[in-house]
């Protein structure tokens, strides 16, 4: 059963917060991503302030009260940063779950009543788990994955061991700036965001259990995304933008036959993207990459020296 099936009652369970700076075409490829699989959920954009044309001018075409910004005559400063625009997500939110997501990710696969079983089951397990990671994880990162989670079929979930006598249960996985939050129990917690994806992992450590990862995600990253240090770009940012472009790598949506397979298969076989996505782009970077500078050798070593010399 598709989740359009769901009805309008999803706006209270599941709210989706993009937050958005300058990146047009990877904005809107997110948002059509989020209209495409999960059509019933409160949709709302957190703009920065953007000043690029063509993003302003497809701001313009979406429902009123979908587009938030930062109060320019406020005396604050015009930007709002990440942190500061996720805390108001967060403060206004209306509904059960909150997803977080940014521009450069993509919703990949079409929801039904049993993904929103899964999710409710997740969190009625564990009444001490605020967040839930819901995207596939990175090839690159495999060994770190493998190291620190363990398949749970009856969770349906991958979740650090329960040990805190074990060296590595200090260093568990507790939380991403790409997520679902369970709204009520960090408000109970008073949970307040921290100005870096870090402090946040350190204060979801301190104060919640693990983050289990889903064991059938709906979520990724875009690969080869255009980089930016303090809303500017290097000599080998900018030669990337020339060799690799600008385009998103979007990735093909999952057929329901995929989308069942994700869904049945031996939670042996983790839920690592590159064994289940594929991109519209046949030239992209497997494993992937995520910065375009990565893309090859000498961006990656040209991108690396340059920020050392900055550093200095």
């Amino acid at each position: 059963m598709d989740i359009t099936d769901l009805g309008a009652d999803l706006g209270n369970e599941l709210e989706v917060a993009i937050f958005s700076y300058n990146r047009p075409a990877y904005l809107k490829n997110c948002v059509v991503s989020v209209q495409r699989h999960i059509p019933k959920a409160r949709l709302r954009i957190f703009d920065d302030n953007s000043d690029d044309p063509n993003l302003i001018a497809y701001l313009a075409t979406l429902p009123d009260g979908m587009v938030i910004q930062p109060d320019q005559h406020s005396g604050t400063t015009r930007h709002g940063g990440l942190y500061p625009n996720m805390q108001r997500a967060f403060d206004t939110a209306t509904s059960r779950y909150l997803l977080m997501l940014q521009d450069d990710t993509q919703v990949v696969r079409a929801m039904d009543h049993s993904d929103f079983g899964a999710i409710d089951a997740v969190f009625a397990g564990d009444p001490n788990c605020a967040f839930l990671a819901v995207t596939f994880l990175r090839g690159a990162r495999a060994k770190r994955y493998h190291r620190l989670l363990a398949p749970d079929p009856e969770r349906g979930v991958y979740d650090t061991p329960s040990r805190p006598d074990q060296p590595d249960y200090a260093n568990r996985i507790a939380y991403f700036d790409i997520s679902l939050w369970h709204v009520e129990r960090l408000r109970t917690a008073q949970w307040k965001i921290q100005n870096s994806e870090h402090d946040n992992v350190l204060q979801a450590r301190k104060m919640f259990s693990t983050m289990p990862q889903l064991a059938a995600p709906f979520v990724f990253h875009l690969p080869e995304v255009p980089i930016y240090r303090h809303r500017t770009q290097t000599l080998a940012a900018r030669l990337a933008r020339r060799i690799v472009g600008t385009d998103p790598k979007r990735f093909i949506p999952m057929t329901t036959t995929e989308v069942t397979a994700l869904k049945t298969r031996d939670l042996s076989h983790w839920p690592m993207a590159e064994d289940f996505l594929t991109c519209e782009n046949p030239k992209v970077r497997r494993p992937f990459v995520y910065k375009d500078v990565k893309r090859l050798w000498w961006l990656a070593l040209l991108s690396k020296l340059e920020f050392k010399l900055r550093g200095r």
